[in-house]
């Protein structure tokens, strides 16, 4: 039996070839005509050079990136295409990690909306009231409700991932 259901696979990538996994992958859909979708965090930082400033897009995260497909279609990717891709474990399973598509969702439209008000935290943080953002432009989402550099923030958390926070939510959104 072929299994048609499509997860989100957080995966890990060799150092600094976030990029060119995403086009390979890309250009597997063109080619190869199997159905994978792939997401690459990113965000724009300004460097000053002596005479000028230079704009560069870098991951959100280094080495990391998001295939969604069904678990065969991802194998494949790295056993059949070639691809250098090591999908992270679930500790409890020990089977890939699949990362739960209403977190995704999250994650992508709060990188999406707002690159420049959301912080990336690696670091664990102390487990809060899970909340949903019932105002503003963050309406609908869902996360942690956190206390961080003084100000009430609601984190996204990929489990065993990363977890971004948003900049500051009035108490009574």
């Amino acid at each position: 039996m072929v299994e048609t259901q499509k997860y989100w696979f957080a995966a890990r990538t060799l150092s600094k070839q976030e990029f060119a996994v995403k086009k390979r992958i890309e250009n597997l859909n063109l080619e190869e005509g199997i159905d994978v979708e792939c997401y690459l965090p990113t965000r724009t930082v300004i460097s000053q050079l002596k005479y000028r400033r230079k704009r560069n897009v870098v991951p959100v995260a280094r080495g990391l990136i998001f295939i969604h497909a069904t678990k065969q279609s991802a194998c494949d990717i790295h056993n059949v295409y070639g691809v250098q891709v090591f999908y992270m474990k679930d500790f409890s399973t020990h089977s890939m990690l699949v990362v739960p598509d209403k977190q995704m969702q999250d994650f992508m439209f709060l990188l999406d909306f707002s690159p420049s008000g959301v912080e990336v935290l690696n670091k664990n943080l102390k487990r809060g009231d899970r909340v949903r953002v019932i105002k503003g432009p963050l309406q609908g989402l869902e996360g942690e409700l956190v206390r961080l550099m003084g100000h009430k923030r609601v984190v996204i958390r990929l489990e065993g991932v990363v977890s971004i926070a948003t900049s500051y939510i009035p108490g009574s959104f």
